[in-house]
């Protein structure tokens, strides 16, 4: 007895773009999901309410402010508003900043990032889980320079 396979006929184009809206539709949804919970805050924060932090650390302030030009607007993470209401969209560390040396009129670099550690504070000011913090206190642990590629240079 022999069995034959017999191919099943269908229309390719129609189920490659099923499966392509399939495909899209599951990726919007997991993002949907995902963005909630973080968000990247680019271009709207500015640098200089990063200098409070930089000047932690006289010796970086220093270093930063004599050695580089920095770019206007910084990236952060982001807090979601459904973790904390109350911090909903305020920036965490780490930091990321565009920078070139002092003077210098070409493209941006470097990558300058200011590392910090966060403590979240209730309304007394002592400790607490980010869930129930009122604000948020940080620390300046560092700084990472990072050569950005030629290629990818802005």
């Amino acid at each position: 007895m022999h069995l034959r396979w017999k191919r099943k006929e269908t229309n390719f184009k129609k189920d490659q773009t099923m499966r392509t809206h399939r495909s899209s539709w599951m990726s919007f949804v997991l993002l949907m999901a995902w963005l909630p919970t973080w968000g990247f805050g680019g271009g709207s924060y500015p640098v200089e309410w990063l200098m409070p932090l930089l000047r932690q650390d006289p010796v970086i302030h220093r270093f930063v402010t004599s050695t580089l030009d920095l770019d206007d607007s910084a990236w952060a993470r982001r807090i979601g508003s459904n973790v904390n209401e109350d911090l909903g969209g305020a920036r965490l560390a780490p930091y990321t900043i565009l920078a070139k040396p002092k003077g210098s009129t070409g493209p941006w670099v470097f990558q300058l990032i200011l590392e910090a550690d966060a403590v979240f504070l209730d309304a007394q000011g002592q400790p607490v889980p980010l869930e129930k913090g009122k604000k948020i206190k940080e620390t300046l642990k560092g700084i990472q320079m990072i050569s950005i590629p030629e290629s990818d240079r802005p």
